[in-house]
């Protein structure tokens, strides 16, 4: 189109809310005069920031290409986002397309303020360095009813801002409250008690010590709930006897529990809550400070929330015996993250004669206490498992035995450190037996999408898994769906040979981690990245 082409004679300025509203004006070239389906499948085969690039020149409405690519590209608008030039004209011209927005540490979120902007459902201005209370009332005054996830750092300014309208926010369904200054028990008991069916609810990175959440607990009076929401929890000192109401208690709907990286020094503080959410299913309590979990207290939480599957213990300190409790009391789970814990070998397996079954998601990386059999036992015990992740646990192939079948099929993101001990000898043929064994079983995990392998320190272990052609990598033909490699862990090199190989069998391929051999499979792999620019060599 030439510049001197007269827009308005040749074709009509279409108002377009979203995608299905995007339709080609009549005057429209037939070359572009496509279906919307089509459109997608072509713009498919772009990456997000080409399309926002190409929503930031094209003026809305002009012809199905701009109007297809800015009611789709505006409706998710990213943190990376934020740095493309003129991106502030773009979001004042498309805010009533925005609905996710996530904002950086110099986000400038005024631009959200006009009234054009009302048709949000997910707000994050948690990295945001300074939010002013002016500009997130006027947003929320806005989008208040539509919002269904809402991440704050709140301050006591703020709070009140929150506070004012969160009864507004009938449709929320996650709230973040992260790294908020000045928290106290009755301003979280304020916000849940009027927004009860929150499902996701994060307390993470917030000085929870000084209280116990005592408020929350079925057996004490339920306190100050006709008080104005914006005046519950602010300044210190008790609730007086005459706020002190005998109302029943409202249960809340939250299924999702995060208290990553607060510092609790009380029990208490989680199982007060946890006795109000009957639903509970996910509880993640990564890198707590100034509390060491207990069996005891693992009990009296599943007597609370017996529907509890979902548990993440990364870096959080235990007692001995708090892994075995967990799996006996709450057997059935679905999800355990533990990396860098104390599991040993007898905890797993309890996990696995209670939970086997039902075992979808395992993180054990870095658990220095475990042996190689405990990683076999899970990889031919969990025939639901999606996800394990075994880094820095050393699984020694020699273990398996010939009848072992790794029957986890539905594996999608594998993480696994294969190595051999050092010995003097080993019996002829030993090594390339092992070698096929594990090509065999590894070909059978054909649904995934992510595969680390490694040999853990060269110190350690001698080096049997090559993924070289000459020694079966051909065997993982049926790996197609695989979008992310990482060997370089295996300290072997692998040759142009055997990426040509991989580019052709795994076509889904985004992301390769591996060790070049030699400068001439240097040069193959810069050709390959001008031929293939949609992955990631490094």
């Amino acid at each position: 189109m030439s510049p001197n082409h007269n827009q308005e004679t040749d074709a009509t300025v279409v108002e377009s809310t979203g995608p299905n509203d995007a339709h080609a004006p009549a005057t429209t070239p037939f070359y572009l005069n496509l279906p919307l389906e089509l459109w997608q499948h072509i713009y498919s085969f772009l990456p997000h920031s080409s399309l926002l690039e190409g929503a930031l020149v094209c003026s809305t409405g002009a012809l199905s290409l701009p109007l297809y690519c800015q009611s789709q590209i505006w409706a998710s608008f990213g943190a990376d986002d934020w740095v493309f030039e003129g991106i502030y004209q773009g979001l004042c011209r498309n805010a009533r397309l925005l609905r996710k927005v996530t904002c950086t540490a110099k986000s400038q979120i005024q631009v959200l303020t006009t009234r054009e902007c009302r048709y949000l459902t997910h707000l994050d201005c948690e990295q945001l360095r300074f939010l002013n209370a002016h500009v997130l009332e006027e947003i929320l005054e806005n989008n208040a009813e539509g919002l269904l996830s809402l991440r704050l750092r709140l301050d006591r300014t703020l709070f009140q801002v929150v506070a004012s309208k969160v009864e507004r926010m009938t449709g929320l369904k996650e709230l973040y409250l992260q790294h908020w200054e000045g928290v106290h028990q009755e301003a979280i008991a304020a916000l849940l008690e009027a927004c009860p069916h929150i499902e996701t609810f994060s307390l993470g990175y917030n000085s929870l010590y000084p209280f116990q959440l005592d408020n929350l607990r079925l057996d004490v009076p339920l306190s100050r709930l006709d008080a104005p929401l914006s005046d519950a929890g602010i300044g210190p000192g008790p609730v007086s006897n005459r706020q002190l109401l005998p109302k029943t208690k409202p249960m809340f709907k939250v299924r999702t529990l995060i208290l990553d990286g607060s510092a609790i020094l009380h029990e208490g503080v989680v199982l007060n809550l946890a006795s109000r959410c009957p639903e509970l299913e996910t509880l993640s309590m990564q890198g707590c400070h100034g509390i060491r979990l207990t069996s005891k207290f693992i009990t009296t939480l599943a007597k609370a929330v017996p529907s509890l599957r979902h548990v993440n213990f990364t870096n959080q300190s235990t007692t001995d015996d708090f892994f075995t409790t967990l799996f006996t009391v709450l057997p059935c789970l679905k999800e355990l993250r533990a990396i860098n814990s104390s599991l040993t070998n007898t905890d797993i397996q309890v996990l696995l004669q209670n939970s086997a079954s039902s075992l979808e998601v395992l993180d054990i990386g870095f658990s220095t206490s475990l042996e190689s059999r405990s990683v076999l036992a899970v990889l031919t015990q969990c025939p639901r498992l999606k996800y394990l992740d075994a880094r820095g646990v050393d699984f020694n192939p020699r273990d398996m035995e010939a009848q072992d079948v790794w029957v986890c099929r539905q594996l999608v993101v594998l993480r696994l450190e294969i190595l051999l001990p050092k010995r003097a000898h080993y019996a002829a043929g030993e090594p390339a037996q092992i070698r096929e064994r594990i090509y065999q079983q590894l070909g059978r995990l054909d649904k995934l999408k992510s595969l680390q392998l490694g040999a853990g320190s060269k110190d350690r272990g001698v080096n049997i898994l090559e993924m070289s052609l000459l020694t079966g990598l051909s065997t993982l033909s049926t790996l197609n769906r695989l979008e992310r490699l990482d060997i370089k862990g295996l300290n072997h090199a692998v040759r142009g040979s055997e990426v040509v190989w991989m580019l052709a069998h795994w076509p889904g391929l985004k992301s390769m981690g591996i060790l070049l051999d030699t400068n001439a499979d240097m040069e193959l792999i810069q050709t390959v990245n001008r031929s293939h620019k949609h992955i990631r060599i490094w």
